[in-house]
């Protein structure tokens, strides 16, 4: 879990960089409002796939076992919703 939050602030940080290089290379080569947004916009998509791939990567995060954390997590909600 510790990890999967870790790989959020690479997300972000990918999210915001290339929200922001996307955005100043239309601005600079357009002056187009629209353009700018819109780069803004897929730019910060980009970045975040991007960024949650170096994640993956430098976090080694394809080695966590998802379907056992998953099921350990509803077994964990199974027995507090079921203790009240």
């Amino acid at each position: 879990m510790r990890t999967a939050r870790e790989a959020v602030q690479y997300g972000l940080t990918g999210s915001a960089l290339g929200a922001l290089f996307t955005a100043g290379f239309a601005w600079k080569y357009s002056r187009s409002l629209h353009g700018t947004g819109l780069s803004l916009l897929a730019g910060g998509v980009f970045g975040w796939t991007f960024g949650h791939e170096i994640a993956n990567h430098s976090l080694q995060l394809y080695r966590v076992d998802t379907l056992a954390s998953e099921a350990k997590f509803l077994e964990w909600w199974k027995s507090k919703t079921e203790g009240y």
